[in-house]
């Protein structure tokens, strides 16, 4: 099933225009030139005014506390008051569902939002406009010429009575046919592991937003891992998972001695599965955990130059991470000789870029964002190197200071945080580092990305310098 968004300008300077998305992104409306539509001046719109998460059929609007609010079918939702700051105002605003039909207005502008659906028939394999209300629909789905050609009715025998009949209608309404076409899938008992054929899995490593990770051994006694990849709250439409795959066979192919390795996957019953390199080490996260919470400069700049490494490789044949934080930087080796890998690479991207992952900007409390560079939500789908550089730079601040590099701690919304820039300096955090450290890291950290490194080598280079000085 595919989706697709249209947010089209009906009232105001910029009536006429009409934004479309069929994959995850973000759509920030405000004066701020750097806003997907931006008007400079209209004196009832705020900087970065309301921010609409799409992914597609899902729409979900938040006001980042703007002056005068924003009004969704005539409701005001937001608004700060008198003497109240921005964050704070955002922070009381809550989340609002956006359907088919809703019409948004800002200022002297206003938008109405119209949700398309498509269903691939399961007869001929052709795509078909759905009415509004019918897109949840379970079961079998045919286009009106298949249709006709198919009996719905599963077989019964002669002496069926009325009783019989109702009971296939009700298996028919479950999504009877489905089952049967894909194969009844019994779930796994709750103390029981999965199966992989290939590998045996010794044990449940963790859990997290996209799947669950095992620890398994491979043929010939190596181990590995595997890691289980399930779309949030929706079924995946073919042409999604076909296109998720393509992408990651493109980051699976990255090889580097600071990358961790990726085996095969594989795709069934609407689930994948990726079996990786095995890190006995753990996490960098997982080291700071084993230091009372902080690195120092040497052990956790050292590990931040060789992911870099593999960083730079990895935007050499133009892929982007997108998710680099501590918790994905794994180590193996001798503890005085760790090595540094990069996990994931190209997953949380792929994964949220296809609109497996649900939405992700409402009720996060740090986590992810406290790595993330403003532009990631201003341009959602076209997140370059630069970005990374950021992610690096407050992995580094991370380790070394174990506080996320904004101030998370006067908004309870991190997203705006990030767009009003609360960057604190790691000079502020207590940190003993010289300055040419310092220097290296609130560059790194700039909020405008044009003041950043623009490559991960050049961030290499900077820090390798500012540690041996």
């Amino acid at each position: 099933m595919r989706s697709t968004i249209k947010i089209k300008a009906t009232k105001g300077p910029r009536a006429g225009r009409e934004f479309s998305f069929d994959t995850h992104d973000m759509f920030i409306f405000g004066r701020s030139s750097d806003c997907q539509c931006s008007i400079a001046d209209d004196a009832y719109i705020s900087s970065n005014h309301f921010l609409l998460e799409v992914n597609p059929p899902d729409c979900e609007l938040r006001d980042l506390g703007s002056k005068n609010g924003t009004y969704v079918n005539g409701m005001q939702r937001g608004q700060r008051e008198r003497g109240e700051a921005p964050e704070m105002a955002a922070a009381r605003a809550k989340p609002v569902e956006i359907k088919h039909g809703d019409i948004i207005r800002a200022g002297t502008t206003e938008f109405v939002v119209s949700v398309q659906t498509f269903r691939e028939c399961e007869g001929c394999g052709k795509e078909v406009f759905i009415e509004h209300g019918q897109a949840a629909a379970d079961g079998l789905f045919l286009c009106e010429k298949c249709g006709p050609k198919v009996d719905l009715t599963p077989t019964l025998p002669k002496h069926a009575g009325a009783a019989g009949k109702l009971e296939a209608q009700k298996d028919r309404s479950d999504g009877y046919f489905t089952k049967f076409l894909a194969g009844i899938v019994q779930p796994s008992e709750a103390e029981k592991l999965p199966e992989f054929p290939g590998y045996e899995i010794e044990k449940e490593l963790n859990e997290g937003g996209m799947g669950k990770v095992y620890l398994a051994k491979r043929a010939g006694g190596k181990r590995a891992v595997v890691k289980v990849v399930k779309p949030q709250g929706r079924r995946i439409g073919e042409n999604q998972a076909k296109m998720f795959q393509r992408e990651m066979r493109v980051c699976m192919a990255l090889k580097h001695p600071n990358i961790v390795e990726f085996y095969e996957d594989g795709f069934a019953d609407g689930i994948f599965f990726f079996a990786m390199e095995y890190c006995d080490k753990g996490s960098a996260a997982d080291l700071m955990g084993r230091h009372c919470g902080k690195l120092d400069i040497q052990e956790a700049g050292g590990i931040v130059l060789q992911a870099l490494d593999g960083l730079e490789y990895a935007h050499s044949k133009g892929i982007v991470h997108r998710d680099l934080k501590p918790h994905n930087i794994l180590l193996c080796g001798e503890k005085k000789r760790l090595a540094a890998k990069i996990a994931d690479f190209g997953l949380a991207k792929n994964f949220d870029l296809a609109g497996m992952s649900g939405m992700t900007a409402s009720g996060q409390e740090g986590g992810t964002p406290g790595f993330t560079a403003k532009e990631q939500i201003k341009d959602y789908r076209g997140t370059k190197p630069v970005s990374d550089v950021f992610s690096m730079g407050a992995s580094l601040y991370y380790m070394l200071a174990n506080e996320f590099v904004y101030d998370f701690d006067k908004v309870a919304d991190p997203y705006t945080a990030i767009l009003r820039d609360m960057v604190v300096s790691i000079r502020k955090r207590g940190v003993k580092l010289s300055e040419p450290v310092i220097a290296v890291i609130d560059k790194a950290l700039a909020p405008n990305y044009r003041e950043r490194y623009a490559t991960a080598g050049q961030f290499k280079a900077a820090l390798a310098a500012a540690l041996r000085s």
